[in-house]
């Protein structure tokens, strides 16, 4: 994609930033560092928790990968070939999450000194058929891998944390670092694709030290803990990364927002501030979690006689908890549905991010028996995800639970850009079923994790920073994003609006648009990784739009003449038996095509395959005025 920029700027370098010097390096081999922790570089592979004789296993089942494949290269172009960034040059690279919500990734490289901050997926479109989950394209880590210190995490959110079982493979033995319930939801998606390796863990007010990057992590409450903020201190000048946040002053779990330290770094001056576009057009404040708790407990009280079922974010901790508080306080059990959920708040139990009283969870297998008025369900399938709990209510499908009248269903997640027919469907299969539905956003059942336009105007105008890259969020909401930025002092030649590869240079205090990075999507499809590209898409598209038409001809391989009549197979085209009257047209028409391109060219197959799939899906349209796929097959015999 091209790139866009608000603004080229030219402004004349603002005095940098004094910093006193940290304290010595120490190392750390506790999962608890203390307040003041200083890492070291890292310089070597390794450094995560199991040290450096910690050996990579490959999943059970082998990933199929394509030396083509963008970005997951089978070797390593590390040895061949490496982009040098100059010594006293910062670039900012952000590889996913920029023209889309979700896949965030960013790259910090000075010098001889490399971080990545999050590795996160994107939930696949409606027009990507048969996609499981998009990743980021690391062809620019890998080709700078020995200049790679550190992958830091900011929360334990999907769109934050999913491809790194994917990327970490082609990446073995960089250390990774993240609060207790982010590194905690990591090492499950380790588990699950056999990879044994551990996440360092660290906490709001550490200071990391890899290279030249001196890194603070700061409180900010999010829909899920141990989110956090930071603020890296390079040498060109202090960067704020702030990605999914908002000043929630009674968070449900954990501290309001570290007001402290946001203002500390404005007084050291920032450089630039990256932040969180989500929500740029949508005015006012992001509503409190307490106000969420408040609204859902009015259904609690209402719907006293039938079966309640929340879906929400599986990583949504918060709102696992408010369901947990009103099940206990109104004599209702609680039942989760969906493993990537279970799996969670099994996690979140044990780490003490959950409190639940004893006996109030059951076995979602064990529930027939329990009253309907004494149920409560947590479930995933808020987007209309396939296959997820929700759906499989909704068509039918779940095993144990059937949607029935007097059940009500609370979907409390705001809907992801691309997820609106998903779970419009979803929503009409469960009214259709005798449900009550209330969805997100009505009654304030939800409220966002992402700082609405005022919070916005305030993180920038308390942070001052000399220039501003607004990220996460589609083009529209950074680029409402930045003219909040320039409504609250940021001087518009030094705001820059990009898109995915797009780098962010700054060289002796001075920001300018570099040359791109390659960063294109890398579709996940079962145990295939990044195998199924644009051209697989169309083809894809093609079935699921006009459908198929095979034609299969078998002939003699002496004499190239046709044996029997062509048989055909059509699927998701027309009804072979109600369109008789085109199949036997469609039967001479190929039968013509092939003695005409066969004498042109005889025993070309390759050629008579190519002009029979050319004209024969020309006569198919001028017939029905659509385009199947046609697929000629030819069998020697």
């Amino acid at each position: 994609m091209a790139m866009t920029a608000y603004h080229a700027s030219k402004e004349p370098e603002r005095k940098k930033p004094r910093r006193s010097s940290s304290s010595k390096p120490r190392h750390n081999s506790s999962r608890s560092p203390k307040k003041d922790v200083v890492r070291s570089d890292n310089r070597q592979a390794g450094g995560n928790r199991r040290g450096p004789g910690s050996r990579f296993r490959p999943p059970k089942q082998k990933m199929q990968q394509k030396p083509e494949t963008p970005g997951i290269q089978l070797k390593t172009e590390g040895n061949k070939i490496r982009h040098t960034a100059p010594l006293g040059k910062l670039r900012i690279i952000p590889l996913g999450g920029l023209g889309e919500v979700g896949m965030n990734m960013t790259v910090y490289e000075y010098g001889n000194d490399m971080i990545v901050i999050d590795a996160g997926g994107l939930f696949p479109k409606e027009d990507m058929p048969g996609i499981d989950l998009v990743i980021p394209d690391i062809d620019y880590i890998l080709k700078n891998r020995h200049k790679l210190r550190a992958i830091l995490f900011t929360h334990g959110h999907e769109d934050h944390i999913s491809a790194i079982p994917y990327i970490y493979p082609r990446l073995e033995g960089v250390p990774m670092y993240g609060l207790p319930l982010t590194a905690a939801l990591i090492e499950s998606k380790f588990e699950e694709h056999n990879i044994k390796t551990k996440v360092n863990i660290v906490k709001a007010g550490d200071r990391l030290k890899f290279g030249e990057f001196k890194v603070d992590l700061f409180n900010l409450p999010h829909t899920i803990p141990d989110n956090v903020g930071m603020g890296i201190y390079t040498p060109e000048g202090l960067i704020v990364h702030a990605t999914d946040w908002k000043f929630d002053h009674t968070p449900v779990w954990g501290d309001p927002p570290d007001y402290k330290k946001i203002l500390s770094m404005s007084d050291e001056g920032v450089k630039l501030l990256l932040s969180d576009s989500t929500n740029a057009m949508v005015p006012g404040y992001a509503i409190s979690e307490r106000v969420v708790q408040m609204e859902i407990e009015k259904v609690f009280k209402e719907k006293t006689d039938g079966r309640i079922i929340m879906s929400s974010f599986a990583s949504n901790i918060n709102r696992l908890q408010i369901a947990i508080n009103m099940s206990a306080k109104y004599g209702r059990k609680l039942a989760v549905s969906g493993r990537s959920m279970d799996r969670n708040i099994k996690k979140a139990l044990e780490l003490g991010y959950v409190n639940a009283p004893k006996d109030i969870l059951v076995d979602i297998k064990r529930i027939a028996k329990i009253p309907p008025g004494k149920l409560t369900i947590m479930c995933t399938g808020s987007q209309g995800e396939e296959y997820s709990a929700l759906v499989r209510m909704a068509s039918g499908e779940h095993r144990q639970v059937q949607i029935k009248r007097g059940d009500t269903v609370l979907i409390s997640a705001s809907r992801i850009p691309g997820n609106e027919g998903r779970i419009h469907k979803t929503v009409d299969n469960l009214f259709r079923l005798g449900a009550f539905v209330i969805q997100g956003g009505e009654q304030d059942m939800h409220t966002s994790g992402h700082a609405k336009q005022e919070e916005l105007k305030m993180m920038i105008a308390m942070l001052k920073p000399q220039y501003f890259l607004p990220i996460h969020g589609e083009y529209r909401m950074r680029k409402a994003h930045a003219f909040l930025a320039k409504d609250v002092g940021v001087e518009p030649k030094n705001i820059f609006v990009g898109d995915n590869g797009g780098t962010l240079e700054i060289e002796k205090g001075k920001a300018k648009w570099g040359a791109r990075a390659q960063a294109n999507y890398v579709m996940i499809d079962g145990l295939g990784i990044g195998d199924v590209g644009e051209i697989v898409i169309r083809d894809r598209q093609a079935m699921a739009e006009e459908g198929i038409f095979t034609v299969i001809l078998t002939v003699d391989k002496n004499r190239g003449t046709l044996l029997s009549s062509p048989d055909i197979i059509s699927r998701g085209f027309v009804y072979m038996r109600a369109a008789e009257d085109l199949i036997h047209k469609a039967r001479r028409e190929i039968q013509n095509l092939f003695d005409r391109h066969n004498k042109s060219a005889p025993m070309d197959w390759e050629y008579v395959k190519r002009a029979i799939r050319d004209d024969l899906g020309q006569f198919l349209y001028d017939y029905t005025q659509r385009r199947p796929m046609v697929i000629p097959v030819i069998i020697e015999v």
